[in-house]
């Protein structure tokens, strides 16, 4: 036995210690399935006896009224067994969806709690496979193959006991089988099981294929890549289709091995029996009834390969789960967190360097103040840190070294929903789910009054063509926002971030998918919207940067200029040619634009 088979082994025993308190939460149902099932495997292990009776002591001795009486003991035994066997199957049902209800919940709970660099590592459809292909390969384990082991190592037990009653000798040599079945079904445990956690992989990885290639269909045929999509799927379901028939053969070859085993017994049990019963050692009717009980064992020695089997694909998708939820999220609240009190929105960054890889910082020895209702536009270079840097404001990562202080506290001294609930982030691309508008724009908010939800529409303005619509605020919209123009979607994004009404605004790039007309007009609303409020603007774009107080320009994870515009154009460093490039760009989209103030030199 290899290093890497008992690592394995361990492994998945350790994996099943931490189901325990799962399984003792719904010890209740398990109960009353284990007491069923013990209550008919004592009941079947008659029925051989019976028989042994009937022709013994009826059909050999004559005695033809032995016959119907045993008859009718069989009869109610298999009644009463498959009385037993409901109650069995449904308690078993009830035990396994209560766990695999529990361990869902946790699953998504743990996967929310995760901070930004979970998502940026673990794909989308990795993600679904666990919550949903990882917890049905729980529930058929506790539903089915738990409860078959016990079913076969009770019924093994039982039979044995009969057995030894009846001829102790042969009894004793037919034993000989149980461990070469145990050495043959340990086999197939060490050769299945890291092919099990290879093909949920691969499982995930084409769910990931799908999941991303569905969220992007429109781009993909606007693209005509459609082929290359069906090539990399093909690719990856052949992958998994040979995993599976790898996986087959495996189960095939070692499954037959059982039957063959058994197979060998009963021929050896037949030819022992028949020179007993020749020699007047045993009667026809204990030899039927001997054989009765090793065809009895066919199903617990199956089951234990079954349970083998199933063990190892179950522990390999519970050790999935158990991943997610054991991981601590990089952003965690101090145990003695503070709630933030309403700020003003003074922002304070002191010598920040971050770093999403260890050794490869993004951001160095970032220092800078921001006033309360100030407005910051970040530019630089694709790469420079801008984005980096406000999502560093809402925590959603850490700075390696150095602090962010909001109204002089430091982030890390407060709980994350009393700074989420007041520093407000629009994305890029906001994020619209498939529900009402009034839905959309109250989501992180879902108790907001109705008068709440208008008037954060009215701000972003958007309500009025909210009104405009059939159904108005209980109007549908689809996945992502896709039946809503880029500007309508981005004001929703900006009502739902007005609906705290947050003293600290970020907008990371919200024009840049919008035409210059739709653009023109954001931006006017946006001078509203910003009014009382610390802003960031992360851009590129020259309609933003006229709406800048100060302007902190970024290169290589460092700040090379800061100041006013006025300040910057006369320094003619970074800022300067970026500002040039910009109104080139402007003037070709819409050249009656004029400059911003003390541009003629």
């Amino acid at each position: 036995m290899d290093a890497v088979t008992i690592k394995s082994r361990s492994s998945s025993f350790k994996t099943f210690l931490k189901l325990i308190p799962y399984i003792l939460r719904k010890r209740k149902y398990f109960a009353i399935a284990v007491a069923s099932m013990f209550l008919s495997s004592l009941l079947s292990v008659l029925i051989p006896s019976f028989t042994r009776v009937i022709i013994d002591e009826g059909i050999s001795a004559g005695n033809f009224q032995v016959i119907p009486y045993y008859s009718a003991l069989i009869i109610i035994v298999t009644a009463l067994m498959s009385l037993l066997g409901y109650f069995e199957r449904y308690a078993s049902i009830l035990f396994s969806q209560n766990v695999v209800f529990d361990l869902r919940n946790d699953v998504f709970k743990a996967i929310q709690r995760q901070s930004y660099a979970f998502f940026d590592e673990v794909p989308t459809g990795q993600l679904i496979a666990r919550v949903t292909n990882d917890t049905d390969a729980m529930s058929r384990f506790l539903s089915f193959q738990l409860r078959s082991f016990i079913n076969a190592i009770t019924l093994t037990i039982l039979a044995y006991v009969y057995m030894f009653q009846m001829n102790f000798k042969l009894s004793l040599l037919t034993m000989l089988i149980l461990p070469v079945m145990i050495i043959v079904n340990l086999k197939y445990s060490s050769m299945i099981r890291p092919l099990y956690s290879t093909i949920r992989y691969q499982i995930g990885v084409l769910t990931s294929i799908v999941n991303s290639n569905l969220s992007g269909i429109k781009t993909v045929k606007a693209l005509a890549i459609e082929d290359f999509e069906l090539e990399r799927f093909s690719r990856e379901n052949d992958r998994l289709f040979e995993l599976n028939v790898k996986a087959a053969k495996i189960r095939s070859i070692y499954g037959y091995c059982g039957r063959l085993i058994l197979g060998l017994g009963m021929a050896f049990i037949l030819l022992y029996g028949g020179y007993a019963i020749i020699g007047g050692e045993f009667t026809i009717g204990e030899l039927t009834a001997f054989n009765s009980y090793l065809l009895m064992l066919m199903w617990p020695m199956r089951a234990l390969g079954f349970f083998i089997s199933g063990f190892q694909r179950s522990m390999t998708a519970a050790q999935r789960l158990f991943e997610i939820m054991e991981r601590l999220p990089e952003v965690k609240e101090k145990p003695n967190a503070i709630e933030l009190p309403p700020v003003k929105g003074e922002v304070k960054f002191e010598d920040v360097t971050f770093s999403y890889i260890k050794g490869k910082p993004v951001l160095k020895n970032i220092s800078f103040k921001v006033n309360p209702g100030e407005k910051v536009v970040l530019l630089g270079p694709p790469g420079s840190g801008k984005s980096t840097l406000i999502r560093l404001i809402p925590r959603f990562y850490d700075p390696d070294r150095g602090r962010i202080l909001i109204d002089n506290v430091d982030i890390r001294d407060v709980k994350l929903k009393s700074l989420r609930r007041q520093v407000a982030f629009v994305s890029q691309e906001p994020f619209l789910f498939s529900g009402t508008i009034k839905e959309n724009i109250a989501f992180g908010q879902p108790d907001a009054s109705m008068e709440d939800i208008i008037a954060a529409a009215k701000a972003a303005k958007i309500h009025d063509f909210i009104m405009t619509l059939p159904r108005k605020y209980d109007t549908v919209i689809g996945e992502r926002g896709v039946t809503l123009s880029g500007g309508q979607r981005q004001r929703l994004a900006i009502a739902r971030a007005l609906l705290t009404n947050p003293r600290i605004l970020i907008l990371d790039d919200p024009t840049s998918n919008l035409d210059a007309e739709t653009e023109k007009a954001l931006v006017e609303d946006l001078k509203e919207v910003m009014k009382g409020r610390t802003t960031f603007i992360v851009t590129q774009r020259l309609s933003l940067v006229k709406l800048a107080d100060k302007i902190i320009v970024l290169d290589d994870g460092q700040i090379v200029e800061m100041g006013t515009h006025e300040e910057l154009m006369a320094r003619r460093g970074l800022y300067a040619k970026m500002y040039s490039i910009m109104l080139e760009d402007q003037k070709k989209v819409s050249p009656v634009e004029m400059p911003i103030r003390g541009d003629s030199d």
